[in-house]
């Protein structure tokens, strides 16, 4: 875990992560202190101090407030912050009624929930208003290379992607196509270590189109021994937008890189976790699924079948029937096999809807009990469009040697993919997930994946 937030997490996110966890501990026995009640015994207040931050926090990434790829704007997230409160006390209450040797008077836990909801939002319009306004430290990074690769970091649009770095300029290399506007090219007569000191570089990203080219490696090394971070390009997609971009990375980066290891003491933890986590999901969703029957039935009539199976490629290219409820008309692949679209005429409005919260895949959760699927992977695709995909996209095999998942990074980093390009997308986020799996991961993406369903940000 600590592995993770070092090499994926910016700094300034990890230390506001830390402030806001602090804003929740102590919210309790200020409160307390406030509302002049008698101080519990030290193990009762360090034992409530601890639920209450933790079930906050683990609310707040489960409405997407640590998703840090996630474009929102200052009014949503000050309505995620409002909701995690009121969930915090709905929980909370249930836990001080459970555990009532740790409960503390309804007005100190009201000044703790105000307490803490001022603490978020003054940290959360604070880092809005600092970020829009380039006050909060940047890491400052030089691009080695200005050819087709190096054009892949400017052509980054999104704030999510740039916001925690300043690309200071591209350096040109001899006889390298350039694809960098003149303005932002470097050139550096002499020394690159001299000019990475003096212009305080925190971080080179090697970016040549041909790595046959030859490297300063004496310039870089010297550059490495005083501090400065060197990547490779792809490492750089990965650390700062969660993805591994197909046009940056050479099968050899996959190959000597750290990460795609898998062992049996892994694999035999998650299939616990899957287990533990399909059937918990389904006692605590059956009534939404009765719900979801009813509503198919009464749209489509009481003759037209409710799930749908449909043959999906899972792990080691096996074959098998995954279940959903049905959100297309009954005949709707009359014609042969088409790739889902947005606003797709085939799907019912009960489909419409129930794709959009993620409800049509519950019935998977018995594949997941089954062991054909895991909780979290890559999506399992038809074996049509996986033998037209293997051919066309490089890589794309890679996604079979895990079990595919009943929610994924991809799912919910990416809308919905209609065609190839967005299959090419989704399959840069799956194999960051591949080459980054661990159990805490897994978590992230199951509590990010409340946040989609909640804000309705499945299928389009």
């Amino acid at each position: 875990m600590v592995k993770f937030f070092k090499h994926h997490i910016p700094t300034s996110e990890f230390i506001k992560t830390i402030f806001e966890f602090a804003i929740l501990l102590v919210s309790i026995p200020f409160a307390i202190y406030l509302t002049k009640n008698d101080l519990p015994d030290v193990p009762s207040l360090l034992t409530m101090m601890l639920i209450y931050s933790s079930v906050v926090f683990l609310i707040m990434v489960s409405l997407g407030l640590y998703n840090r790829h996630l474009r929102d704007s200052i009014n949503s997230s000050i309505i995620r912050a409002i909701l995690t409160f009121v969930l915090a006390a709905v929980i909370m209450s249930s836990i001080f009624y459970a555990l009532p040797h740790i409960a503390i008077s309804r007005r100190a836990f009201t000044y703790a929930i105000l307490i803490s909801l001022a603490g978020i939002l003054f940290s959360r319009t604070s880092c809005y208003f600092l970020l829009a306004n380039n006050l909060i430290y940047r890491k400052k990074i030089l691009v080695y290379g200005a050819g087709h690769r190096a054009s892949l970091i400017s052509d980054l649009k999104r704030k999510s992607d740039i916001r925690h770095f300043n690309c200071i300029g591209y350096v040109p290399v001899e006889g390298e196509n350039i694809k960098i506007d003149a303005s932002r090219l470097i050139n550096i007569p002499d020394s690159l270590y001299e000019y990475v000191v003096n212009n305080k570089v925190d971080e080179i990203i090697v970016a040549l189109d041909d790595k046959r080219k030859s490297l300063p490696i004496r310039d870089l090394l010297d550059c490495k021994l005083y501090g400065v971070q060197i990547d490779e390009l792809s490492t750089f997609f990965e650390k700062h937008i969660g993805r591994i971009k197909l046009q940056s990375v050479h099968p050899s980066n996959l190959v000597f890189s750290n990460g795609f290891m898998r062992s049996y003491i892994n694999e035999r933890t998650k299939r616990v976790l899957d287990l533990i986590a399909a059937i918990s999901l389904f006692l605590l969703v059956w009534p939404i699924m009765l719900i979801t029957c009813l509503a198919i039935m009464l749209e489509s009539g009481f003759k037209a079948p409710i799930l749908y199976r449909q043959t999906r490629v899972g792990q080691n290219n096996e074959t098998f029937d995954v279940i959903k409820f049905r959100s297309m008309g009954v005949n709707a692949e009359k014609d042969g096999a088409v790739m889902a679209s947005t606003n797709d005429n085939r799907v019912t409005k009960v489909g419409a809807f129930i794709r959009k919260v993620r409800i049509d895949e519950l019935p998977q959760l018995w594949n997941v009990i089954k062991g054909e699927m895991s909780f979290v992977g890559p999506r399992p695709e038809r074996p049509e469009f996986v033998n037209q995909f293997s051919d066309s996209i490089q890589f794309y095999e890679v996604r079979h040697f895990v079990k595919p998942g009943l929610t994924g990074w991809a799912q919910i980093c990416y809308p919905y993919g209609s065609n190839e390009e967005d299959t090419k997308n989704k399959l840069e986020y799956d194999l960051y997930y591949l080459k980054n799996y661990s159990l805490f991961l897994d978590l992230m993406i199951i509590l990010h994946t409340i946040q989609v369903v909640l804000w309705k940000q499945g299928a389009k």
